[in-house]
């Protein structure tokens, strides 16, 4: 069991670090220097080259009020060979007027890998939430010889991969977003699944203020819809929440092209650039 626990707070206008633990192979490090909008910039780090058997992690985030909280990943999170398998649980609680943003790196399933992963947020009034998460196929590109045979590419040959989500708002179950993928059992390139497609992509983002003005999230929907219409080979929809809020969902076949897409999205997002044009986030999306 590895455990990490960051505790946020704000003061003279700033966003800081109260508090944190880790334990192996956690490690986290301040990268926000340069910045200077008064947020927290963290960088989460590990010794080890990615989950293995009966590997559990849990990790807890409680961002108090006025806060605005960013973690960044450092690489790809990688699982793998497995018997029992691994799981992770992310807790994440927002006082009210606070802010979170977590887009990492893409999930990389290897053979064997089974592993189960739940992510719970918990909002107040007043706040705003940025979560992704990108799922690989496997190691894609591999090659390697088993046995006396030459195998080119590990797709799909993981046993088992599931991801839960659930955001409350005020103790209120707003969204639930459940995917299983199990491909020696269901294909996954079939109608309502991947269909052909290597790589699945969910952005998730909600805002609990009060929007007025030109970027209200109708305006900001737009905004993204377009940029990603210069994008090769993916295919993509919006889901607007009850919330106000929405759902990306984005299918391809590369995964530095999603996490480059996603990355420009949350920058146009959290950067709140309100006095820039809607014809489209700066630096749109390139592969």
């Amino acid at each position: 069991m590895a455990n990490l626990n960051i505790k946020t707070g704000f003061k003279e206008g700033k966003s800081y670090l109260i508090d944190s633990y880790v334990s192996v192979p956690f490690r986290i490090t301040n990268v926000g220097q340069v910045k200077d909008d008064g947020c927290l910039y963290m960088m989460l780090g590990s010794s080890s080259p990615g989950l293995l058997d009966s590997d559990n992690h849990k990790i807890e985030i409680n961002i108090e009020e006025n806060s605005r909280f960013q973690l960044q990943t450092q690489s790809y999170q990688r699982l793998y060979n497995m018997k029992q398998g691994s799981s992770q649980i992310t807790q994440v609680t927002l006082a009210p007027n606070s802010s979170f943003c977590y887009v990492p790196h893409p999930v990389v399933p290897q053979e064997n890998s089974i592993f189960r992963n739940q992510t719970i947020i918990n909002l107040e009034k007043d706040c705003e939430l940025i979560l992704s998460e990108i799922i690989t196929c496997g190691r894609k590109n591999s090659e390697y010889i088993y046995p006396r045979k030459k195998i080119l590419g590990e797709i799909f040959r993981f046993t088992y991969f599931q991801n839960v989500t659930e955001i409350y708002f005020k103790d209120l179950l707003v969204l639930k977003d459940k995917i299983i993928l199990e491909p020696r059992i269901k294909s996954v390139n079939t109608v309502i699944q991947l269909e052909e497609y290597t790589h699945q992509a969910t952005f998730i983002y909600m805002n609990t203020k009060n929007i007025n003005g030109v970027y209200q999230l109708t305006e900001k929907i737009e905004v993204i819809l377009e940029s990603l219409k210069n994008e090769r080979d993916i295919s993509f929809g919006i889901s607007e929440m009850a919330e106000n809020g929405f759902v990306l969902r984005v299918l391809g076949n590369g995964g530095e092209q999603l996490f480059n897409c996603f990355q420009q999205i949350k920058d146009f997002l959290w950067d709140r650039q309100e006095d820039c044009a809607l014809s489209g986030i700066e630096g749109s999306c390139t592969v």
